[in-house]
């Protein structure tokens, strides 16, 4: 409950900005551009190391979630 109102409220903030918002004018160079470009790759790169890091505990994690539904089904079954 409490996440869809914060969900709501950011939606709304970001709303509220882009129906008042001023030219900014702005220049972004070359160099602005291969610098966000580093980030997103470099971002991209930390999560697939992260993902890796901890493949093992996501496995388990969803294994266990999965067979617990699975044997709350075939105990509403019988």
């Amino acid at each position: 409950m409490l996440t869809k109102k914060v969900g709501i409220t950011f939606l709304f903030l970001v709303l509220w900005s882009f129906a008042f918002a001023r030219p900014a004018y702005a220049y972004l160079d070359p160099g602005s551009g291969s610098y966000i470009f580093q980030l997103i790759v470099a971002s991209l790169i930390g999560i697939l190391f992260a993902v890796r890091l901890f493949w093992g505990k996501i496995k388990m994690f969803f294994k266990n979630i999965f067979s617990k539904q699975d044997s709350d089904e075939h105990n509403t079954e019988s």
